[in-house]
């Protein structure tokens, strides 16, 4: 696996991860003892499932399509920063999700970004595309 591979399954792997922590752990926070009940917490499951998809299906097109898998990178660099950080300033303490969004997310995104300029793997009107399309899902998302 290259560079370029290996940013997109990290990215892939990164949302799952973001959108664990932004949905399951409130939850778990709430009803510790009973963890089973967060775990396998029907509309939790049903409501994130579509995410793991997104990104396992975003990540397999990788850059093979670059379109479809600039909406991915698109989405780590504005959802972060977006919702994320906008709600943590406004709620004067960090919300669920902000650590791998902002940590995670949002540097893993550069470097893919960055990856991509190098190699010259996309163009830039899938760029601008993908760029808009990404932004119209964080807004939807915020």
């Amino acid at each position: 696996m290259d560079n370029k591979d290996l940013g997109m399954f990290l990215l892939g792997i990164a949302l799952i991860m973001h959108t664990l922590e932004e949905g399951w752990l409130p939850e778990y926070e709430k009803l510790k003892p009973h963890w089973r009940s967060v775990v396998f917490h029907r509309s939790l499951f049903l409501e994130n499932f579509p995410i793991f998809i997104f990104a396992f299906a975003v990540t397999m097109a990788g850059w093979k399509f670059p379109l479809v898998g600039g909406i991915l990178r698109a989405i780590g660099l504005t959802h972060p920063m977006l919702e994320h950080l906008e709600l943590s300033w406004k709620a004067g303490k960090i919300i669920p999700g902000s650590e791998t969004g902002l940590f995670l997310l949002f540097p893993l995104n550069i470097w893919v970004y960055a990856v991509g300029n190098i190699y010259n793997l996309f163009e830039l009107h899938e760029y601008l595309i993908s760029g808009v399309l990404g932004l119209a899902i964080s807004i939807w998302l915020f």
